[in-house]
């Protein structure tokens, strides 16, 4: 972890891994460097995964939605309880980012781009 990260004002794009949420109104979640982390692929390092709660709670109908998010940056491990349909996992990310501004992306610049073998590639996205 980077302790010169500490309480600086960032603005990161990954893709939003519900922890907390009620219907479609989430109050805490994971940014993954890509689609299927933590539940589909396997776990990037704590320090690719930031635990984020928003200023207010944000809407979203679906796991891995492209967000950027907008706050000050707080390193430290933090362990969050990730209910996944084949059970729960512990998730330990390494830097959190409260009372955040979120918006949603259309893509993730930079994003990781899965193997081809991979049996979630069909979540890439196109390129034109």
């Amino acid at each position: 972890l980077s302790i010169n990260l500490q309480d600086k004002t960032i603005r990161l794009a990954g893709y939003a891994l519900p922890v907390d949420r009620e219907g479609d109104l989430v109050y805490q979640f994971l940014l993954v460097p890509w689609t299927g982390a933590c539940s589909h692929m396997p776990t990037p390092p704590p320090n690719q995964i930031v635990l984020v709660t928003p200023a207010h709670p944000y809407r979203m109908s679906e796991a891995y939605e492209p967000v950027s998010v907008t706050g000050v940056l707080k390193p430290g491990m933090e362990k969050s309880q990730l209910f996944i349909l084949d059970g729960v996992s512990i998730i330990q990310s390494g830097y959190t980012v409260p009372k955040a501004d979120v918006a949603s992306v259309d893509n993730v610049p930079d994003a990781v781009t899965l193997p081809i073998n991979s049996p979630w590639s069909f979540l890439n996205k196109k390129k034109n």
